[in-house]
């Protein structure tokens, strides 16, 4: 069974010599975890356009589910967005991951939010066109908020002590991507 979606690159995880695992969040299906055979070869078709934190166009196919492996198998990958910003300016990249990780961990597997979808990609265009990354991360953590149910004040009225204890609550830990703000 073959699968069409659209989505960003969140995080990649090297498996075997070749292979990878990716996390995507669509905007059909929600955050997805893919798995991409033979993406680390040199040879690989699939390798340039399986960078992080831009968006794609893939098609998975997914094995039988009564056959005890049900993670789907990217077949094909497409450019759509490339964020080349965040591979110049390793400050505004370090800014993404800290969004990318509020994002990872308010969200649920295989849950669909256009909404959430939308401001990711609305933080990655702002972001590489914001001289206050600060600013551009506190609102796209707010907003996140907001579209997942909890009560966020205005990103111009909380301070970003409050934002952090905040999303401490909610997500039950502390974001380790702030730790590479501290470094630069």
């Amino acid at each position: 069974m073959h699968h069409k979606y659209t989505g960003v690159i969140l995080k990649q995880f090297p498996l075997s010599e070749a292979d990878e695992l990716l996390t995507i969040y669509t905007r059909e299906a929600g955050k997805l975890r893919v798995l991409a055979r033979g993406a680390r070869r040199i040879q690989s078709r699939l390798a340039g356009s399986l960078q992080s934190l831009n968006e794609v166009e893939f098609e998975t196919h997914f094995r039988r589910p009564d056959s005890g492996r049900g993670m789907p198998i990217l077949i094909s990958a497409r450019i759509k967005t490339m964020n080349e910003y965040l591979r110049l300016n390793l400050k505004k990249f370090a800014f993404a991951l800290v969004g990318i990780e509020t994002l990872y961990r308010l969200t649920p597997d295989s849950q669909e939010n256009a909404d959430a979808y939308d401001l990711l990609l609305n933080f990655l265009r702002n972001l590489g066109e914001s001289m206050d990354e600060d600013l551009e991360v506190r609102r796209f953590q707010l907003r996140l908020l907001q579209v997942f149910g909890f009560a966020a004040p205005n990103a111009n009225e909380v301070s970003q002590g409050d934002l952090d204890h905040m999303l401490q609550n909610v997500m039950e830990r502390e974001l380790k991507s702030k730790k590479l703000l501290n470094y630069l």
